[in-house]
């Protein structure tokens, strides 16, 4: 048997895959095989045959133009025994009663099979083909998936096919209810914009697809977790400080690094009402969308997410797409069942702790006998020292050995239930309610976020007219640790006791006056946020006619948003000698507010218009877009509270000395027009255009408008006729790109002149005021200019897929130096840029493939290159700003400078030969090339680049007989760090608080000794002079950062739904999962400083009814 195509269910968007009615043909001594694919081709039919019964016909000559399928159908079929039926959007070539070989005579059919077809979910799938195998005979599904069929004597096999499922042949006894399963490399094929729908061979942009089952292989955690591990242009950076915080957004780029980053207002306002400036773009179900609003979804509701990367794809989204865009698309209503579906787990967060080498009791006793913490030159005070001596290493030798970093941490078990219940008529009214509760238990104790979530997403059709409604209500609750700060640990002594030894309770304090922090957990301490979304977004098609369909779309978003911090005033901030006194007494207890809220509003009107003539097609797109976004939010200071039960601001004593409150608002609004177009002729040759002209008020009043625009080709070799008759290269597609789009993710207040009150003076009664912010009406959008040529290659079993890549963003927003005579330093302008440059290729090979199963192999890997091209005058006040902050001598890391021909994210350093043996001091490289001992700020040089040059991934993904295990390595390399903790915890080292245990065994002791790290402790050198400075930003630390991960690891059981029909069971599904399982890295430095990293599993049941 052979199928050219098979039917599915058409959606709301998919006028691009109008089939034609009227063709034009030349065949000369053509075999039918050929006839009827070059008609599978310019019509968009399915054609269903058996290949025994059009072997060998052939010498087919004939030229139709303009003419009806049929009638092509009727002169190819022409003196053959073959007769076709049309069905829908399927052509069935069977042979004619009365004929012999493929269509001989056939015995009478001694019975009649009938049954019914549908999706997993229980939804009728209509327009399946349903064939008697080893014949040509066959029917199509109705359209409550029924069918019937008479079955001849001694046929008793039905092949079932649909497109985007899986085929399957079952015995005419098993056919009653036929569940297919969805293919998911049907949904690869297509490109889903937000805007619209695209057949991905005729598509000519860079954009990957990866769908719901790709994702649940990965993680069931969040959607970054499984995009990290999947797709490697997305950098989704870990996070050092924060490690696996369940209440810490992940910063991500695409394709590198397109901005400079602004300086810190001095203002951080909590509740994520500010974009990123590199972040992608976020759109879920064709409207815009936060990377918040993305990590709390429920991952069970997504269908595909589609990353668009190059500018034939993103420049739909114009001037807020230079940094890619990610498309979700939730699940659609399928049928008229009334269906529920419950998936629950439990996830389990275990903290990894091997980054840290820190000294036990007996190491640190030692570390600090060697710096000479116990040795005086006074008699008196050395037999204080010795007695303090001797007294801890009797406790110490007498089993004392806290491991502190074992306190404010826990196994962390979360659990997460969502229920699906589907309602309606599947040809009219359908809805879906959705219900999900998910809490995740971070490893830090009392560290939690819990999301309550529901939607209803309700569907009516009426003849040509389609309307669909999305509510989404959900309310999430973050709640910070009590137990503080985790680097606080990290510095606790192991010979100082957390327990009162007398009482055996949590001690206030660890040793004399070090307060201990595990004490903060029994005060009432409080850090929570809360916010509340409600989303409604409403869509409305009409099919004005077979080629012309008109869309609309109306998106509401409104967030409130409340943070309360508060700490009592036996809190350690607090036990410090600034508050001895009774007046900074009173002021102990502090307590932070933070509200928010923010709207958004946007409407869309689209005209779509999709023709086919002959071998031609064409698809246009144009119309609008509207929109206004508003946020503020306001933060409150307040101080004094006696009693840690109080957790209340009206318990306060009094406001916070110098502070008062402080905010941040904002309101956008934009106006955009778009247009696309594009042609494809007999499926070879396609050509893309988009054309976005926008508005915004972002922008200085004099460059509110700016343009975007893309074009786009593709050759598909492989519909060549040279290439069209083999079966070894399916897919051989050559594309090609160019574009221009935009970024506008900063603040609106960057261009408005900015105004505040002189607050401390009154003249006549009267307030005044003072510019506070220079405007600059001329500040135009940044622009990324993207070039990108790739190919998709489907050989054999392995398919490929390439990208080349050029970047270049100008215009970027920078502060740019201006004279003091104007009353201020810098004002924010329009200079530089900035080029990417990178390669991305993936791999994905089927080792097997059967009925029962299959075994696929896949990698993947991206590299890109960032350099400053044009920098410009104008940032050299900054890099003498970050060059004198460079020669602090309290300096001990490396500050950002910006250079010509250098990345944004150069390390620099001052080049070192390492520690002389003689001296145990380190040897500095000037710029000239002389030796010193003296460090100078002025030698630094670029030594490395903290983002890596290239990541990838590789595993496999298996499944056999309803059992399936998957495995997921990520890797990078090429970049290089900056060990702090080397810097920090080896020669920076507070001796009095716990350290790194290289400071004992690879540190400088004894003349004549090679070692890496300079000798503890002050030195005097040839002149007498004493020394006891930090050690400063040299090359000795900046060390190569190559990973290796396994990310994750996912086994899972779906029941035969044959067994479980018996307990009214649809669907029954049992999985595993683990991730974040070991690391492997070439550089050892602390994890997780302030929020330990986390290894995770989880189990996941999942049943319809």
């Amino acid at each position: 048997m052979s199928v050219w195509g098979a039917p599915r269910q058409a959606t709301a968007s998919e006028a691009y895959q109008q089939r034609r009615e009227r063709i034009s043909v030349s065949f000369r001594n053509a075999s039918l095989a050929e006839v009827l694919q070059r008609i599978k081709q310019q019509t968009g039919y399915y054609i269903l045959y058996n290949s025994d019964a059009v072997r060998g016909i052939g010498g087919i000559s004939f030229s139709k133009a303009d003419a009806p399928v049929r009638e092509v159908l009727d002169e190819a079929l022409r003196g053959t025994r073959l007769e076709y039926s049309i069905d829908d959007d399927t052509i069935v070539i069977r042979g004619r009663s009365g004929g012999g070989n493929a269509s001989a005579p056939q015995k009478a059919p001694d019975k009649v099979v009938s049954g019914r077809v549908t999706d997993t979910a229980g939804a009728p799938l209509v327009g399946v083909n349903i064939l008697i195998q080893g014949t040509a005979t066959g029917v199509v599904s109705g359209s409550d998936g029924g069918f019937s069929i008479r079955m001849p004597e001694g046929r008793d096999n039905l092949i079932f096919s649909y497109i985007g499922y899986v085929s399957q042949t079952l015995p005419s006894a098993q056919t009653r209810l036929v569940r297919l399963v969805q293919d998911e490399q049907e949904i690869e094929n297509v490109v889903v914009t937000g805007i619209f729908t695209r057949k991905k061979e005729s598509y000519t942009g860079s954009a990957t697809t990866i769908t719901s089952g790709q994702l649940a292989r990965v993680s069931n955690r969040n959607v970054f977790e499984s995009l990290k591990n999947i797709e490697p242009s997305l950098y989704i950076m870990d996070n050092t400080l924060m490690g696996s915080d369940p209440n810490t957004l992940p910063d991500m780029q695409l394709r590198g690094i397109t901005t400079f980053p602004s300086e810190s207002t001095g203002v951080s306002i909590k509740g994520n009402y500010q974009n990123r400036p590199n972040q992608p773009l976020f759109i879920l179900d064709g409207f815009e969308t936060t990377a918040e609003k993305v990590m709390d979804m429920d991952m069970t509701r997504i269908e595909s997410i589609t990353i668009l990367k190059d500018a034939a794809a993103k420049a739909l989204y114009g001037s807020k797409a230079a940094n890619g865009v990610i498309v979700i698309e939730t699940k659609r209503l399928a049928g008229n069942q009334e269906l529920v579906t419950y998936t629950g787990s439990i996830e389990v967060s275990m903290p990894d702790l091997t980054s840290y080498n820190l000294c036990n009791a007996w190491e640190k006793l030692e570390a600090e006998r060697i710096e000479g913490v116990y040795t005086s030159a006074n008699p008196q005070t050395q037999v204080d020292l010795t007695k303090r001596y001797n007294a801890l290493k009797a406790q110490v030798l007498g089993g004392l050995d806290t491991y502190w970093l074992a306190k404010p941490l826990r196994t962390g078990v979360g659990h997460k239930h969502t229920l699906s219940v589907e309602l309606g008529d599947s040809r009219k009214l359908r809805a879906m309610i959705d219900f999900s509760y998910n809490n995740v238990a971070g490893v830090m104790k009392g560290s939690e976020r819990t999301v309550l979530s529901g939607d209803v997403n309700v569907s009516y059709r009426k003849k040509s007219f389609l309307f669909r409604n999305i509510l989404s209500v959900s309310n999430t609750r973050s709640d910070n640790s009590p137990w503080g700060d985790f680097g606080d640990y990290a510095r606790m002594n192991p010979y100082w006791s957390a327990v009162d030894p007398q009482t055996g309770q949590i001690a206030r304090w660890a040793y004399d006056e070090v307060a201990n922090p595990m004490y903060d957990a029994t005060l009432g301490t409080l850090d929570r946020e809360t916010y509340t979304s409600v989303t409604d977004n409403f869509y409305a098609e009409w099919q004005a006619t077979e080629a012309l369909k008109l869309t609309a779309r109306l998106g509401i978003a409104v967030k409130r948003s409340d943070a309360d911090e508060f700490y009592p005033a036996k809190h350690s901030k607090f036990a410090t000698s600034a508050y001895e006194s009774t007046s900074m007494q009173l002021r102990k207890g502090s307590y932070q507010l933070d509200n928010g809220k923010s709207s958004d509003i946007s409407g869309e009107i689209y005209a779509n218009y999709a023709k086919n003539w002959g071998r031609h097609y064409l698809y246009v797109n144009a119309g609008g877009r509207i929109a206004e976004n508003t946020y503020s939010a306001y933060q409150h200071y307040a101080e004094g509270f006696p009693n840690s039960q109080t957790a209340d601001i009206t318990f306060a004593r009094q406001y916070a000395q110098d502070k008062k409150p402080v905010g941040i608002s904002s309101i956008t609004r934009e106006i955009s027009f778009l247009g696309t177009a594009s042609y494809s002729y007999d499926d070879r040759y396609n050509v893309d255009l988009t054309f976005r002209e926008s508005a915004s008020s972002l922008y200085g009043a004099d460059n509110r408008w700016s343009s975007a625009w893309s074009a786009g080709v593709a050759w598909n070799l492989h519909n060549e006729p040279f290439l069209r008759d083999q079966d070894v290269l399916k897919q051989f597609k050559i594309r090609a790109s160019a574009g221009l789009t935009g970024n506008q993710n900063y603040d609106t207040n960057e261009v408005l002149a900015t105004y505040l009150y002189y607050t401390g003076a009154t003249y006549h009664g009267q307030t005044g005021a003072y510019l506070s912010k220079m405007p600059n009406p001329a500040l135009k959008w940044e622009q990324r200019m993207d070039y990108n040529v790739g190919a998709d290659i489907t050989v054999h079993r392995a398919t490929i897929a390439f990208d080349y890549y050029n970047s270049v963003t100008e215009n970027m927003l920078t502060d740019v130096a201006i004279p003091t005579s104007t009353g201020f330093d810098t004002v924010k302008d329009n200079l530089g840029k900035v080029r990417n440059r990178g390669i991305e290729a993936k791999l994905s090979y089927t080792l097997w493939q059967g009925k029962q199963g299959f075994f696929n192999l896949f990698g993947s890997i991206a590299y890109n290159k960032n350099i400053i091209i044009n920098l410009s005058e104008s940032l050299k006040a900054y890099n003498e700003k970050m060059m004198a902050q460079a020669q602090d001598k309290s300096n001990s890391t490396p500050v950002l400078i910006y250079q010509d021909g250098m990345p944004m994210n150069a390390i620099w350093a001052v080049p070192s030969l390492g520690i002389d043996p003689t001296t145990g001091q380190e040897i500095y490289v000037r710029k000239d090339g002389t030796l010193t001992y003296e460090y100078d700020a002025q030698d630094q040089v670029v030594a490395g680049i903290s983002d890596p040059k290239y990541r990838g991934n590789f595993g496999f993904a298996a499944e056999y007989k309803g059992f399936g295990l998957s495995a997921t390595c990520t890797f990078l390399g090429g970049g290089q760090r900056y060990n702090t903790t080397l810097v920090n915890k080896v020669e920076n080292v507070d001796i009095h608080y716990n350290v790194d245990r290289r400071v004992l065994y690879g540190r400088w002791q004894t003349p004549g000794q090679n070692a890496m790290f300079k000798k503890l402790g002050s030195y005097t050198d040839e002149n007498g002079k004493q020394h006891d400075e930090k050690t400063r930003a040299t090359t000795r630390f900046v060390q190569d950062n190559n990973e290796l991960t396994f990310s994750s690891l996912s086994l899972y059981y779906e029941f035969n739904p044959r067994l479980i029909s018996k307990i009214r069971l649809k669907r029954l599904k049992l999985a595993f999962y683990m991730n974040n399982i070991a690391t492997l890295s070439s550089i050892r430095i602390e994890r997780g400083t302030t929020y330990p990293f986390a290894r995770s599993m989880s189990f996941q049941l999942t049943g319809t009814f």
